[in-house]
């Protein structure tokens, strides 16, 4: 790597120009797939966010989805555009508008994951890095669809963006840390409203700043504790009235959400599932073929219980039993627990089924033409769809190999990786419980920076500042070996909906 293309810290400022024409080549691939893909219906949680989104709209409060608690950002943006009073016409119309917004919004989160490439490794990386955010269509569909993820992804990586530029300039000695903590912290605290994911895992990167502090920049204890503290409060300020609002609701306060009993229902169960296989049951039933998750590995099937031997029935949800919402999600996760506790084999095999439903090649996009959702007659639906399916398919295989080696041999040591390493591994954590493909979308920007990283400069073995040759290519044999296993273990289920994809819908 020569001195024009150096790490950002040591060298020139972001290749500005480049970041803005693949930001605006990625909205117009985006683009491009609505207009495609229009007019779509909608499905599964996009009923859900609609019908919270009607209500709220209507009835001018908000209320939960029965099951659980989402946070309210998602419908309380799209009450705005649905009503007959909505934004340019409300309504249908309306569906439409949040489905172009998301498409504009796409082009932040596309220079966020340029940004990190260049301040992680170069501005080489950075350009790599964007020709895979405007090629990877798993990522881009979401923006057409109705999920919380597309307006979601910005507040994320911006509040990861300020927290590295924050660690960045203590540990160089610069000023404007603290603002630098406090925008992203307000960031967090604004992506809480959209998403949960986060609620544990900002304390988590606060740990990382008070550790970083401590052990590294020598600050002493009560000053990295300050600064490990600001991000943290602030998000927890931000989010503060909406956590009142729940206390005064329901009793008790929530920051986010509440769906961990509903996680515990699908992931702590007899029969764990996966929402990227669960609705292809259906149409294979009225096709006469068994569901696909009749294809799993022999030993991930249901343990044995009572004296006919035979498989276990999954717990069912304390719908009857509790009219609060917070008590139903806590008696479900009692169940769940129970379960582990009388099957802890299984639980255990099934937890490896769960990091393998987390890395699989399949997406909500594969998905969705496997239902046959996309409109018939529709280019989408006809000749570009073969091609589009293997394109999603070989991008989610190459993002995730290459970012494993990037992470272990190209990745060089500071703040970034820091940072990065805890937000990988948190999604991880969370995908023991319950996993799909949708569980990666927070963290794919990040996997994207990896494998950029490892494409721009290959092998830095040697680097003088790093870890040594042996443990880097140990970790990355490691790692790859562990990916293909994990891959291994889904491919039956992999194969039968990668097959109703390319067929259409076509069992």
């Amino acid at each position: 790597m020569d001195a024009a293309d150096r790490p950002a810290g040591r060298g020139p400022r972001p290749p500005w120009r480049a970041i803005a024409l693949l930001a605006a080549v990625g909205v117009g691939v985006r683009a491009a797939l609505l207009a495609l893909a229009s007019p779509l219906d909608i499905q599964s949680d996009e009923a859900n966010y609609l019908l919270s989104a009607a209500l709220l709209e209507r009835f001018g409060a908000y209320f939960d989805q029965h099951r659980y608690l989402w946070p309210p950002g998602y419908p309380w943006l799209l009450s705005h555009f649905v009503g007959p009073d909505g934004v340019l016409g409300g309504g249908a119309r309306g569906i439409d508008q949040v489905r172009w917004l998301q498409v504009v919004a796409s082009g932040a989160t596309g220079a966020l994951t340029m940004l990190f490439a260049w301040r992680l490794f170069s501005r080489r990386a950075a350009v790599v890095a964007g020709v895979l955010w405007c090629a990877h269509l798993p990522l881009a569909a979401y923006t057409h669809l109705l999920f919380a993820e597309a307006l979601f992804l910005p507040l994320f990586l911006g509040a990861l963006w300020w927290l590295v530029g924050a660690l960045d300039r203590v540990e160089d000695g610069r000023g404007g840390a603290d603002l630098r903590f406090v925008l992203s912290g307000a960031l967090f605290g604004l992506a809480l409203y959209v998403k949960e994911l986060p609620v544990f895992l900002v304390p988590a990167l606060g740990v990382v700043v008070l550790a970083r502090g401590v052990l590294g920049s020598g600050a002493g204890a009560v000053e990295s504790l300050r600064r490990a503290s600001i991000a943290p409060l602030v998000a927890l300020v931000v989010t503060l009235p909406w956590t009142l609002r729940n206390a005064e609701v329901y009793g008790r306060p929530v920051v986010a959400g509440a769906t961990l009993g509903e996680n515990a229902y699908n992931g702590l169960n007899a029969r764990p599932r996966n929402f990227d296989l669960v609705p292809l049951t259906k149409p294979r039933l009225l096709a006469g073929a068994p569901p696909i998750e009749a294809s799993a590995r022999p030993w991930l099937a249901p343990p044995p219980t009572g004296d006919d031997g035979g498989a276990a029935a999954p717990w069912e949800r304390a719908e009857d039993e509790h009219v609060h919402v917070l008590a139903r999600q806590d008696a479900q996760v009692g169940r769940g627990l129970a379960f582990a506790l009388d099957h802890p084999g299984y639980v255990a095999r099934t937890r490896v089924q769960h990091w393998s439903d987390f890395v699989t090649p399949l997406s909500f996009f594969t998905r969705h033409f496997a239902l046959g959702h996309y409109p018939e007659g529709s280019a989408l639906a006809g000749g570009l769809r073969r091609p589009l399916v293997a394109l999603s398919l070989v991008t989610s295989v190459a993002v995730l190999l290459l970012a494993v080696l990037g992470a272990a041999l190209t990745l060089p040591r500071g703040p970034g990786r820091a940072v990065l390493f805890t937000a990988l591994a948190y999604g991880f954590a969370a995908a023991t419980l319950v996993a799909s493909s949708r569980f990666r979308v927070p963290f794919e920007p990040l996997l994207i920076v990896l494998a950029a990283g490892f494409c721009a400069h290959g092998l830095r073995v040697g680097a003088a500042e790093d870890r040594s040759d042996v443990l880097r290519i140990g970790a990355a044999g490691a790692g790859v070996l562990t990916l293909l296993a994990l891959w291994w273990l889904g491919w039956p289920q992999t194969l039968e909906a990668a097959r109703m994809a390319w067929n259409g819908g076509a069992v």
